[in-house]
């Protein structure tokens, strides 16, 4: 394979909707709500550092709220797996609208020490088990890594702006009311 092709085909195992612990950005959060009429308040938590791996401890997405650090997710459910994983046939019940990150998986971005894309490779430290039995054209991939790309620039400047407000006492879900003030200014 070249690469502008990459070795897999999705088996429906369902790993990634059991294991992964999926960081929407705002938009991706405003077209579910948009899409399903599904409540945000509903559907995400703020996790702290420990309760979540592989996320750097400089990510610009990590809220700060009365002294604490968070990071938005996604609900889950340690045994079920995600909010949105259809408890009766097991396949994502918002495929259609699924953030980002989700659309991404398990392909993950290979980029030059400057930043500059490089290629997909597959994700090796989660469940998925890789099944190399098909052939994914990259094309598709990059422009949503692009559009991701964009999006997670817009939402770490929607946090270094939550992060920025002095607001005491107040809560990480006080960050949902400003990035959907921010999009409908």
């Amino acid at each position: 394979m070249g690469k502008h092709t990459v070795r897999f085909r999705c088996h429906h195992t369902n790993h990634c909707c059991r294991d992964v612990v999926c960081l929407p950005t705002p938009y991706d959060v405003l077209r579910i709500a948009l899409e399903t009429g599904a409540n945000p308040y509903d559907f995400l938590e703020f996790l702290r550092p420990n309760e979540i791996t592989g996320v750097a401890k400089n990510d610009p997405t990590w809220l700060v709220a009365d002294g604490q650090r968070y990071i938005m997710a996604l609900k889950r459910d340690e045994r079920r797996g995600c909010y949105f994983l259809d408890r009766r046939t097991r396949y994502c019940s918002i495929y259609e609208h699924r953030p980002n990150l989700c659309r991404l998986y398990p392909f993950k971005v290979q980029e030059t020490r400057d930043g500059r894309f490089k290629g997909f490779v597959l994700h090796r430290d989660v469940g998925c088990p890789r099944h190399r039995d098909g052939v994914v054209d990259v094309k598709p991939l990059y422009d949503l890594y692009m559009n991701d790309r964009m999006h997670q620039e817009d939402y770490a400047h929607m946090v270094a702006d939550f992060n920025a407000r002095d607001c005491p006492g107040r809560r990480p879900e006080s960050f949902l009311e400003l990035f959907i003030e921010l999009v409908y200014e």
